[in-house]
């Protein structure tokens, strides 16, 4: 608008010894009143007052003088045309800059504030500073549009899943706001908006370095991958029984696992032939998180190279694994990109789909991600996700605490909840599972041992493909009951959940 009525000015400078000098006067000063207003009204919009509005209208008042300034200056043959155009152009440029520069640090600022809806979390929420709410709109509505341009938002569809007519997340916005809370003040009071929440920043679950050389194992096997020494799982969770009874099955189908993640090193030795990709550019993991959880998920076994997974032995493999890429290369992604990222593997088919990630949130501001878990169920997948590592409760970590999720706590070698793993007992799907010295598949051909609820998620991840291989017909509902039913208790049983038992599991399953 600014703009718009600086080139009125310039017109009217221009022309006022025309004819036609009182229409170009008129213009101008009808449209000084527009801009006016339309300062009142972006900042009123946003909950603010009339003197909140006023340093907006001055700085642009002022703005609009240099302009008049410069053009009288060029009008009066005391400066060229060219130097007058270009000055103009300097003093919007200015003007642009300095309010990036301002709101820029005010977003930085607002990602460490807990708003207004944010308090109930006790500690700072970090926001996408590209977009900070995610907006719940009337189907079909465009109203928010409208308000997102009066107000200086920059806002797109967060989500375009495959079958809309069944879910409400492609009623979803992704907004980028110039002030947090008194964007949410406004949202409040808009009838067309249904809800909306913090765009989180989300983080993948750090790799927890242990020495792991006194859990070294020697199990008695029947598959012949040479690294299996190196991973107490095999002789703990009673592995070997778990391949006799798989060896016996015949895969009803080959069940899809996807690895939400960094990405996946697809062309590892010890994954290439049980993966597929969906997108070349997720098939490489620059910092290893992703293709370390595809290991343990899905390392293809019984080939005499590397480690053995829970896929299983065999001509026909039970399991197929892949990679959705959620987080950038230092392992940083939004809700906004796992949420997408999980309907993305819902659309492809996946049977399971893995997260290894998460946040403290809490369960009041996880409708979107619950919505997801959701659709993916809709479609046939089984979502599942790490705990989370920092020895807190996981009903308040995302999306860990999302409606309809697996959520799986780490336990050690002594069937121990790990130092570290968050507690399930608080969510309706808990569970526990392998997390401790995790010797497993890293990029370029290479393996390394780390801990994390990260690798007990893709532990019961692989375990729920094999089951949906034998079982397509499998619920998710029902596989959490039989991974419940069939495991066995650990030494807090009641803050880890069961822990699970492949072998017991998938002859559940079978049945």
């Amino acid at each position: 608008m600014l703009f718009l009525v600086a080139i009125l000015l310039s017109l009217w400078f221009w022309r006022r010894n025309l004819k036609d000098a009182n229409i170009w006067m008129l213009a101008t000063y009808a449209g000084v009143a527009a801009m006016a207003w339309s300062d009142y009204s972006t900042v009123s919009a946003a909950g603010g007052a009339m003197n909140e509005a006023l340093p907006r209208i001055v700085r642009d008042f002022l703005l609009l003088g240099m302009v008049g300034f410069v053009q009288s200056l060029a009008v009066a043959k005391r400066m060229p045309i060219w130097l007058a155009v270009v000055l103009t152009l300097g003093i919007f440029a200015a003007a642009y800059f300095l309010e990036f520069e301002n709101s820029s640090s005010e977003a930085i600022t607002q990602t460490e504030q807990v708003s207004t809806d944010n308090k109930d979390s006790g500690q700072a929420l970090k926001l996408d500073p590209k977009g900070e709410l995610l907006v719940q709109v009337e189907h079909g509505d465009d109203q928010l549009k409208a308000m997102a341009f009066q107000m200086g938002w920059n806002l797109k569809l967060a989500f375009i899943p495959k079958f809309a007519d069944i879910t409400e997340l492609d009623d979803y916005y992704v907004v980028d706001v110039n002030d947090v809370a008194r964007a949410e003040e406004a949202l409040r009071r808009q009838p067309f908006v249904i809800y909306f929440e913090p765009n989180e920043l989300i983080e993948v679950e750090p790799f927890i370095s242990v020495d792991a050389e006194a859990l070294k194992r020697n199990p008695e096997l029947s598959i012949n991958d040479p690294e299996t020494g190196q991973q107490w799982v095999m002789e703990v969770m009673n592995m070997n029984a778990y391949y006799a009874l798989l060896s016996k099955q015949t895969p009803k189908k080959q069940a899809k696992i996807a690895i939400l993640d960094t990405g996946v090193d697809g062309n590892h030795e010890d994954l290439k032939d049980n993966y597929f990709s969906v997108e070349e550019k997720y098939d490489n993991d620059p910092m290893g998180h992703g293709t370390h959880c595809a290991g343990i998920a899905a390392g293809v076994t019984n080939n005499g190279i590397g480690i053995g997974s829970l896929a299983g032995s065999g001509s026909q493999p039970f399991v197929e694994v892949t990679s959705i890429k959620v987080l950038s290369a230092g392992g940083m992604g939004t809700q906004k990109t796992i949420i997408a990222g999980i309907i993305e593997a819902a659309d492809e088919g996946a049977d399971v789909i893995s997260l290894s990630l998460g946040g403290q949130s809490n369960a009041s501001r996880q409708k979107a991600y619950s919505q997801a878990v959701k659709y993916a169920t809709s479609q046939g997948a089984i979502v599942v996700s790490a705990a989370g590592n920092s020895n807190r409760d996981a009903k308040d970590y995302s999306p860990a605490n999302a409606t309809g999720m697996i959520t799986v706590a780490a336990i050690d070698e002594n069937l121990n909840r790990a130092v570290f793993s968050n507690t399930v007992n608080n969510v309706k799907q808990g569970i526990a599972a392998p997390g401790v010295a995790i010797y497993s598949t890293t990029p370029d051909n290479n393996y390394k041992v780390f801990s994390g609820t990260s690798m007990a998620a893709p532990f019961v991840a692989g375990l729920l493909g094999v089951m949906r291989s034998v079982n397509p017909n499998l619920s998710a509902a029902d596989a959490y009951k039989i991974l419940r039913k069939t495991g066995v208790d650990s030494g807090d049983t009641k803050m880890t959940g069961k822990v699970v038992q492949p072998e017991a599991a998938l002859k559940a399953a079978l049945q």
